[in-house]
């Protein structure tokens, strides 16, 4: 009977119609409403200011999904750790070519339809990388075959161009060719800055994007299966990261928050009729999209932005819109803002967008055709960039490829925003004397000591270090025609020293929060230069984790431990040096 009431209200309200004491409480869905292209995959998101209890919510409110061709849906609702979001997971997949229309009785009705795309394309993830070069670029690149080539077992020789005083700290690459008629193993290297080896480990395909993540874990990107992978201390892996929905997750980003949380990117190609949007435009165009998604710790979808939603096919610069093929965003770096938001790097529009993290709203656009700020003092601009970050100062830093600077040339920048009267002013740059051009990747990280570390991407050398008067302070290469898709520099292993004054005494800590539920602290302190392991067991005394183990220093250090893998129960840490052991019990409850 509520299943015939709930099928009628689909009949009496209008699409879309919020009544308005829902509106106050409905911060955001997803899909949005009328919005095309969506996977048959998909999953249905409410993210609300604050929801009741899950009582009221499954005693009192349903979800009717009904697809104009698959008919009624059954799923699964799920209430997300944040208290605020609900999934609806359908048990089947939508129809292609489908309208569907979603009904939901929270608080008060509310209808609103998407609809599913008609076709489904596979592309691999790989292509985005390559869709970064001209056409013309190499004859002999051929992506299908990257993961399948027999490869030689060669190790990438780093050749050391300079060194005067750089940065402390080790250099992560991972090595590859876009000719693949090149000899290359594919590696992940941790480098020392005379570019000895630090650690490297062969791996059975091309690797992207290894580097440390806030949480002081490991990740690289795999071309084998287009996953993200999380290494621990050890290098062994921890956890992996993956779109929802029915995407691939790409290669371009993750970012992994404390909680366990990340934020990824996929491509999405689409059937366009670009003769609706352009003289001579192709009619069946495939048109690749950009998805932005948040996982939780549980891998569900809890945050889902489409370009197809909030930007034009022709907001692209220098693209030709009647080709067979377009790409139009080619977002390549997403980074969480100071106040929260998200800030998008578009390659292909010159544009790096904010993006409200709860609504899925443009805050503002700068560069590219709908620029919203006023150069005060870089004329040239930015052409094609990666590498959007905010740093510590408050100022962005970013890669200017410069693949439309006459004549192209990259350089490293440094921008002071003023986000309340839209002016963006030119801090800092450096362009390498004689000129770089990366036409493709690159990085730019400003380190600790103000240093400035680039990764020129698909160019030689391979990354320079300079000091903040532009002096450069290192400078490594890979063998010609091998890149690294980013370089970085960390302080590795991670581990954060707390304290000021030589402490005097042994200590481990109790770790907190306990119990936890995945991810705990683990604090320890030692008055002098030691042999250091700590480890975590289980209630049988089977080693679970090494979380480290090596050499440290005076000092009071903190290691996370994130036991999403494990199952709830006691376990016991262990702190092992030359002269000291201590044991505590902690107890994970999921």
């Amino acid at each position: 009977m509520k299943a015939i009431i709930i099928l009628l209200i689909i009949l009496i309200l209008p699409a879309g119609k919020i009544l308005h004491s829902q509106s106050n409480q409905i911060q955001y869905i997803n899909p949005l409403h009328d919005s095309q292209f969506n996977n048959k995959e998909t999953t249905i998101l409410f993210k609300f200011n604050y929801l009741p209890s899950s009582k009221i919510l499954n005693d009192y409110n349903r979800i009717l999904v009904k697809g104009s061709i698959s008919g009624i849906h059954t799923g699964k609702i799920i209430i997300t750790r944040d208290n605020k979001t609900v999934i609806f997971k359908p048990d089947k997949s939508f129809s292609l070519g489908e309208t569907v229309d979603v009904v939901t009785n929270f608080f008060s009705p509310f209808k609103y339809s998407f609809k599913i795309k008609e076709k489904d394309i596979y592309t691999s993830p790989m292509q985005s990388l390559y869709s970064e070069l001209p056409k013309n670029y190499n004859k002999n690149n051929k992506i299908g075959n990257m993961i399948n080539d027999t490869l030689p077992q060669d190790f990438p020789v780093i050749q050391l161009n300079t060194i005067n005083n750089p940065s402390t700290g080790r250099i992560f690459l991972s090595n590859f060719p876009f000719n693949l008629n090149l000899h290359n193993s594919p590696f992940l290297v941790i480098s020392e800055n005379n570019a000895r080896n630090y650690y490297y480990k062969r791996m059975p395909a091309v690797c992207y994007d290894f580097k440390v993540q806030p949480n002081g874990y490991l990740t690289y990107y795999s071309a084998l299966d287009f996953i993200h992978y999380e290494l621990d201390s050890n290098y062994n892996v921890f956890d992996i990261f993956y779109c929802g929905n029915g995407y691939a997750a790409d290669l371009h980003e993750l970012r992994v928050m404390n909680d366990g949380s990340a934020f990824l990117l996929a491509y999405d190609p689409e059937i366009v009729n670009m003769s609706n949007y352009v003289p001579n435009g192709k009619p069946n165009a495939t048109v690749t999209g950009l998805i932005i998604q948040k996982i939780d710790i549980d891998k569900n979808v809890i945050f889902q932005w489409r370009s197809w939603d909030h930007y034009k096919i022709t907001d692209a610069t220098h693209i030709d819109f009647t080709a067979d093929s377009i790409d139009y965003v080619h977002g390549n770096a997403l980074e969480i803002d100071n106040d929260g938001n998200l800030l998008l790097s578009c390659r292909h529009m010159d544009e790096i967008t904010k993006i409200n993290s709860q609504t899925g709203d443009i805050i503002w656009r700068l560069g590219g055709k709908n620029n919203q700020f006023n150069f005060t003092n870089d004329t040239m601009k930015f052409s094609h960039q990666h590498a959007i970050r905010r740093i510590k100062n408050g100022d962005i830093t970013l890669f200017d490829n410069g693949n439309f600077h006459y004549p192209p040339f990259s350089r490293a920048v440094e921008y002071a925003l003023d986000e309340q009267n839209k002016t963006i002013t030119l801090i800092w740059q450096y362009r390498h004397s004689p000129d770089i051009f990366g036409l493709a990747m690159g990085y730019v990280q400003r380190l600790d000591n103000g240093n400035t570390f680039i990764g020129w991407g698909a160019a030689n050398p391979s990354v320079t270090e300079v000091d903040p008067n532009g002096n450069k302070v290192l400078e490594l290469n890979l063998p010609g025609g091998i890149f690294s898709y980013r370089a970085y520099k960390f302080d590795w292993p991670m581990n954060e020293k707390l304290l000021d004054v030589i402490p005097q005494r042994f200590e481990l800590k109790q770790n907190f929060p306990n119990p936890f539920n995945p991810v705990t602290t683990i604090q320890f302190i030692i008055p002098k230069t030691e042999n250091v392991s700590l480890d975590v067991y289980d209630v049988l005394g089977r080693l679970s984790s090494s979380l480290f183990r090596g050499t440290l220093t005076a000092n009071l250090y903190r290691f996370s431990w994130k036991a999403s893998n494990f199952s709830s129960g006691v376990y016991f840490y262990r702190l092992k040096t030359d002269d000291f052991v201590q044991t505590k019990q902690m107890l994970l409850l999921k």
